[in-house]
């Protein structure tokens, strides 16, 4: 997992979706990554923001470890 220095990421939640201010992949610059909602699923930009947190702290691991989170949508009929 995270080996060294702090890692840091800033959610702010906007109108029409998510900011996430952080380092991303292998720069070393903060940056940031944008998730908007999408009008027509209301769950998109939720379940975009759980994976990108997950990503960004790598909890979802691979699919070879043994236990890892996973984000997963239900529907109810």
């Amino acid at each position: 997992m995270f080996e060294g220095g702090e890692m840091n990421l800033k959610i702010t939640r906007v109108n029409n979706g998510y900011t996430l201010e952080g380092t991303f992949g292998n720069d070393e610059e903060p940056s940031v990554d944008v998730i908007e909602e999408d009008e027509l699923d209301e769950l998109v930009s939720g379940e975009g923001l759980l994976w990108s947190v997950m990503d960004y702290f790598n909890f979802g691991g691979s699919k070879h470890d043994k236990e890892r989170i996973r984000v997963i949508r239900e529907k109810h009929e």
